[in-house]
């Protein structure tokens, strides 16, 4: 209950104002369509981010409020409310493992990491998929502790659901599914093996009514959303002082240093969006081919943006990269630390340990070779958070052995 008082009161002082911002305006009127029954517009369109920009996941939450006619500063307290909602699941899944007094503190730990508050103040996809994501780790241990198949289930329903707030989860959910299904090849015997392949059976096939839709509008298999174009166009132009950062093409007139961009974009505006997102990967992939060596220095730029909000331009509040900087680091290090422990003392780690760090691993992959942001790392927080807290845990009973 502090965490969640604390959340809303950081909503409530810090939101921009009654204007949408952000990614807000696309989805509020996405919710809208969604009420009318449709997800994209009528007709012909132009805009990408009217399109299949963003996933169902957030905007069916959305449409019922959008229904009541709430204002945009009412609406916005959803997200302190679901961060709140995954505080206290994560609480529930650390009392699986630890004592009352470690779980509340590392409750806290989770609930106290600064870079959460970048989306509570505004309608942001990050909550609702942390949310998703602590849920899942709830379901896994359940189903793998014996807990039956519909524990199983639950856990791959909330990698789909998290796939359809965030669309690039859903080649997570592919590569989990082959993971566990070359563990169950390698190891007949496991009782684990199987169990996992379940969860990423379940999500693979949870998610393709929504592979079926796209397919229906685009006529292209495996398409999950009209945005990986252009993110992977910014990672990788041959033009010096290009760092992968990715950049709207709507002020592409603001910035001076994007000139050479915008006859490309302006032919791009006659486009459909799907057209439009595959000339853009058939760019990216050729400024690729042709420089390597700048799109590997752009890999190691779109790591120091996921991790720590540099390069960035305009570069963040010294508050907000200090914040990013340390957290991040102090994370980054201590997850080293614990995967490097519950490796060595794996067969006494819980079974859903090698999971959960697969699951880390992957969503971070994921969000390297395309242009970055750091909201895309605050879904891996609580994963990477419990693995530390396994690992001090796991000190903590040898040494009480050893005494």
């Amino acid at each position: 209950m502090p965490l969640l008082a604390y959340y809303l009161v950081v909503c409530a002082a810090a939101q921009p104002g009654p204007a949408a911002v952000r990614d807000e305006p696309a989805l509020l009127a996405a919710a809208s369509r969604m009420l009318d029954g449709r997800l994209v517009p009528a007709g012909q369109v132009t805009d990408p981010l009217a399109y299949l920009w963003h996933g169902p996941g957030l905007v069916a939450l959305l449409a019922p409020l959008v229904a009541l006619h709430l204002p945009l500063t009412t609406i916005r307290f959803v997200s302190p409310v679901l961060l709140g909602c995954a505080a206290l699941l994560f609480h529930r899944v650390l009392r699986l493992h630890l004592s009352r007094r470690a779980s509340l503190g590392w409750t806290y730990a989770f609930g106290v990491y600064i870079p959460f508050l970048a989306v509570v103040p505004e309608v942001h996809k990050e909550p609702l998929a942390i949310l998703l994501v602590v849920a899942g780790m709830l379901a896994l241990r359940r189903g793998l502790a014996g807990g039956g198949r519909l524990a199983l289930i639950a856990a791959g329903l909330c990698v789909a659901a998290l796939a359809m707030v965030r669309l690039e989860y859903g080649w997570v959910a592919i590569a989990l599914l082959a993971a566990a299904s070359v563990a169950w090849a390698a190891r007949r015997d496991s009782v684990t093996a199987p169990r996992l392949v379940a969860v990423g059976a379940v999500a693979v096939a949870a998610c393709t009514p929504w592979l079926a839709y796209t397919y229906h509008l685009t006529g292209r298999p495996m398409y999950w959303g009209s945005s990986s174009g252009l993110s992977l166009f910014w990672m990788s132009p041959t033009q010096p002082g290009q760092s992968g950062q990715w950049h709207d093409p709507r002020l592409l007139d603001e910035d001076p240093a994007l000139a050479a961009f915008k006859p490309l974009f302006g032919r791009l505006k006659t486009f459909d969006p799907v057209r439009s997102d595959l000339v853009l990967r058939r760019h990216a992939i050729a400024n690729i081919r042709a420089r390597p060596d700048r799109y590997a220095r752009n890999l190691v730029a779109n790591a120091g943006r996921l991790f720590f909000s540099v390069p960035m331009r305009p570069r963040p509040s010294l508050v907000r990269l200090g914040a990013d900087v340390l957290f991040n680091a102090l994370l980054l290090a201590a997850a080293g630390w614990a995967a490097i422990l519950l490796w060595r003392r794996r067969s006494q780690a819980p079974p859903e340990t090698a999971p959960i760090a697969c699951f880390a691993l992957a969503a971070i992959a994921v969000h390297l070779p395309p242009s970055a942001s750091p909201r895309m790392l605050l879904p891996v927080v609580p994963p990477l958070i419990w693995l530390v807290a396994q690992a001090v845990a796991a000190r903590e009973r040898e040494r009480r052995v050893a005494v």
